[in-house]
């Protein structure tokens, strides 16, 4: 048999979360590898690549210095900046209100994160995955088995090493498809509910010379199937031909009491810390996946108990997230009849889905929360 490698800390998962795990354990001392089952990192593109500014960010979570040291987006991956955004109802009525972000290309975002995490001292790996992972061992599909002292599961919402070590958040699984169309092209982005999209969403984020289109939904129709709804919504959207598909999972629920199952961490999608009014995840991972670095950092380095990272996500990101789930769960009711849906936002209007894609209650339903 061959010798083991020890470290201190292993990341399973090279997206957003596990490279900010990855760079945040390396820069807090500890011996770290991050692992990736993919050939290339960020690709397959499984994702809307929208990501809000760092003052929308703020404007959601009152963590300004966690914001500042982790939610650093690489200018080199942005494709278009966008300052507003668009809910349309099942009828095509729009509600347009302002919101700073942008669309990042997610295959230059995720090797530029990366990238930092190797800079900061952290190791790489790909492609390979991880089979099983027991107490402080972690079984890789080339036959090699790692040690560590601290596992972070950053590894999605099938996450293998949640299932290895039983942790399974309570969620509503979303089935995902997205694809790119030629346009158009403008400086805002518009999300879509109804028909388009059954008792889910579909989306329109224009990039540099063409557009990120997609929809998720909790489960596809009878007798059609993801790839012929999204054909649907880009013919009556006029968006003309769809290219280079691929279908995910979503997350959606309330935040878990914990993060912490023994020796082992979980952030980003694997932690199901979803922005559940919005769909987001990219920042939010980006967030916890730097808590959870630097958690493992300091119990590798002083032995602080793993539990200060569920005292430090809980604080920075619990509140608005569980809320949001809230919020969800209520609207949910909803999308299941495409005229009460449309009645539900007229009620609501602009201020009320301006407040849903910002965790909130709608004003005129503030007295529901």
């Amino acid at each position: 048999m061959s010798p083991v490698d020890r470290y201190d800390v292993v990341v399973v998962g090279a997206g957003p979360a596990g490279s900010l795990a990855a760079r945040a354990a390396a820069e807090g001392g500890a011996r770290t590898v991050l692992l990736d089952h993919r050939r290339e990192i960020g690709h397959p593109v499984q994702c809307g690549e929208f990501v809000p500014s760092p003052r929308e960010l703020g404007n959601l979570f009152d963590c300004p210095e966690l914001i500042r040291a982790a939610y650093d987006l690489p200018e080199t991956t942005v494709l278009r900046a966008t300052r507003w955004m668009t809910c349309v109802s099942p009828y095509g009525h729009r509600y347009r209100f302002p919101l700073e972000g942008a669309t990042v290309s997610r295959r230059a975002f995720d090797k530029a994160l990366a990238a930092r995490a190797e800079g900061a001292g952290a190791e790489l790996r790909f492609p390979v995955g991880v089979t099983r992972v027991a107490d402080d061992t972690v079984d890789l599909t080339d036959g090699e088995r790692l040690q560590a002292a601290v596992i972070i599961g950053a590894d999605g919402p099938t996450s293998t090493v949640g299932h290895s070590v039983g942790f399974h958040p309570a969620r509503t699984m979303f089935r995902m498809i997205t694809a790119t169309v030629d346009g158009p092209l403008d400086d805002g982005i518009d999300v879509f509910f109804g028909h388009v999209a059954p008792r889910g969403y579909a989306w329109r984020f224009p990039r540099a010379l063409d557009a990120n289109v997609g929809l998720g939904v909790v489960r596809v129709p009878p007798g059609t199937s993801l790839g012929h709804l999204l054909d649907r919504f880009a013919a009556h959207e006029h968006l003309g031909p769809v290219r280079d598909r691929t279908c995910w999972w979503v997350p959606i629920g309330p935040p878990p009491e914990s993060l912490v199952v023994g020796r082992a961490l979980f952030a980003g999608d694997a932690a199901n810390l979803v922005m559940a009014t919005n769909g987001g995840g990219i920042p939010t991972a980006m967030l916890s996946g730097w808590l959870a670095g630097a958690a493992a950092a300091r119990h590798v380095r002083s032995g602080v108990p793993l539990a200060d990272y569920d005292v430090a996500w809980r604080r920075a990101l619990y509140a608005p997230l569980a809320r949001a789930a809230e919020v969800q769960r209520s609207a949910d009711l909803a999308t299941r009849w495409d005229p009460l849906l449309a009645m539900g936002m007229r009620y609501i209007g602009t201020a009320g889905l301006d407040a849903m894609m910002r965790l909130r209650w709608p004003p005129r339903l503030r007295g529901a929360s």
